[in-house]
């Protein structure tokens, strides 16, 4: 198995446990507001949000789904994993997603995340796949915390 790691650091102005909340306890309602063009839902199909439990996006163009693996809201942090989804390359076993919030002197915090892709044996993966991913990462990240910022009475 091969395993491609990309590791990221973004700044937000918002609040650890403001960006947490909408990015990981309250997703299927923020996330089809933030950007309803390209999430269209966000359900639990199985569980009830906690480790083990599996959540539904479904895209415009598609769906994931996505197997909880952690979830520590004291930490800000959230780790799950992609077991099936759309437009997977043939070659590609899972991903794996690594998500930690911690707090900047500013008030707002630094979103530190790893992204971890398993591929079936030797497997390399399209440098087409791995940079649109990096980039709708960045993309759904930016839109979540705009919206916050946008949306002070959130809480």
């Amino acid at each position: 198995m091969g395993i491609f790691t990309y590791e990221d650091e973004r700044v937000s102005s918002n609040a650890p446990a403001r960006l947490y909340k909408a990015i990981v306890l309250d997703s299927s309602n923020v996330f089809p507001k933030v950007l309803p063009d390209f999430i269209k839902s966000v359900e639990i199909i199985e569980g009830d949000g906690g480790p083990g439990s599996i959540k539904k996006l479904t895209f415009a163009e598609g769906y994931v789904k996505q197997k909880v693996d952690a979830v520590d809201a004291e930490n800000y942090v959230y780790h799950y994993s992609v077991i099936e989804g759309h437009a997977w390359p043939h070659t590609l076993e899972n991903i794996y997603f690594e998500l930690k919030m911690v707090e900047s002197p500013d008030g707002g915090c630094i979103i530190k995340s790893i992204t971890k892709y398993y591929t079936k044996g030797e497997a390399q993966l399209p440098e087409e796949f791995l940079k649109a991913n990096r980039e709708r990462i960045a993309r759904f990240t930016k839109a979540i915390d705009d919206y916050l910022f946008a949306n002070p009475d959130y809480n």
